[in-house]
């Protein structure tokens, strides 16, 4: 049998054959994380370690960092290390008021497949709690715990979240221009008033200012004025912004605790009026707590404002159809049986040629 015949007829054989592959796929085994990873709280950096059920061939990377080379990994056949610094990776920290200290924050992400990221893929979220040295001459973090040590249930706590909806579930990844709903929240201030002051987007190295100490929008037109439900709650639907140069932010605020008025009412921002400078007694004799919202993946938003008609079409052709060959006849004077000639329509199928190819070769 002459060679080009058996050439031809393994090609036709792989577009008619149903059954037929003339490729298979190279199958990775499945793999996984066993248990929960190892977190040890360094001064300056977080060490993770992780082990999985077979060797692996994936890559890790550090979630919300600018910088995607800030960190070390090393991977010992089914064992995964990596050490995380503070500074290199600018690790979130929000100041815990009860108990005193510094929680630093970072998620992981830990993809199977050494190319794509895939339905397997686990994301570990995890903290630092840091107190501050006994001798308040540094800056410097102590060695911190994974875990904070209990915290005092009498005390104020209140928290930031942007939420999907109001009363919907905390926001991950969003469009330029979604709607969310920025919530603030606090728990045990007793007769205190809540006010939230100085809010700040921030993205990689660079920090924004939306509210400022009055408690005002600095931007309207992107961040209104926010809605003082009660004592303790406080909130405004937005539609999502970001900044140009990084997709990865997140929020931070001061929440000032405020007696109430002698009429039992609570304060709030006079921002409808003219804007002036308030005395430093006003507000900063009454005690803060430093608030971060979760990070935000937010996307670009996409052109939809161009003409569909503008856009070029493109034929799709199924797998089982060949493209439109037209062959245009030459044009003729038109008459009063018929005003227009219609082009011959050709298809050529694929297959057909094949075996046309086939019959030559044979010749």
């Amino acid at each position: 049998m002459n060679w080009r015949f058996s050439m031809l007829l393994l090609l036709l054989l792989c577009f008619d054959g149903p059954g037929i592959k003339c490729q298979e796929e190279e199958t990775l085994p499945r793999n996984e994380v066993l248990g929960e990873p190892t977190v040890s709280c360094a001064a300056d950096a977080i060490y993770v370690k992780l082990r999985t059920k077979s060797t692996f061939l994936g890559h890790v990377d550090v979630k919300y960092t600018p910088d995607k080379s800030c960190f070390q990994s090393l991977v010992t056949n089914n064992q995964i290390e990596i050490l995380i610094p503070h500074e290199e990776c600018m690790v979130p920290r929000r100041r815990s008021l009860h108990p005193t200290g510094v929680i630093l924050e970072v998620s992981l992400s830990v993809s199977f497949h050494p190319e794509f990221t895939t339905v397997d893929d686990r994301i570990f979220n995890m903290q630092c709690f840091h107190q501050k040295k006994t001798n308040g001459t540094s800056n410097s973090l102590a060695i911190g715990s994974p875990q904070p040590p209990p915290t005092d249930s009498k005390g104020p706590s209140c928290s930031y979240e942007v939420l999907s909806s109001p009363g919907g579930l905390p926001a991950g990844r969003l469009a330029l221009g979604q709607d969310v709903y920025h919530s603030w929240h606090c728990q045990n201030v007793y007769e205190s008033c809540i006010m939230i002051e100085s809010c700040q987007l921030i993205g990689g190295e660079e920090t924004h200012e939306v509210i400022d100490s009055s408690g005002c929008s600095k931007h309207e037109s992107i961040m209104p004025q926010l809605e003082y439900h009660n004592r303790t709650h406080v909130g405004a639907s937005v539609k999502v912004f970001g900044v140009s140069h990084t997709s990865i932010v997140y929020f931070a605020c001061q929440i000032r605790l405020h007696p109430q008025l002698p009429t039992g009412e609570c304060p709030k921002p006079k921002c409808d009026l003219m804007r002036r400078k308030r005395e430093e007694s006003s507000s900063s004799q009454f005690p803060s707590i430093d608030v971060r919202s979760q990070n935000l993946e937010i996307s670009q938003l996409i052109n939809v404002t161009t003409p569909t008609d503008s856009l070029p079409k493109i034929d799709t052709v199924s797998q089982n159809t060949c493209p439109d060959i037209h062959v245009e006849s030459a044009p003729i004077e038109e008459s009063s049986e018929s005003k227009s000639v219609e082009g011959e329509r050709i298809c050529a199928d694929f297959r057909s040629v094949l075996i046309i190819s086939i019959l030559l070769t044979m010749n």
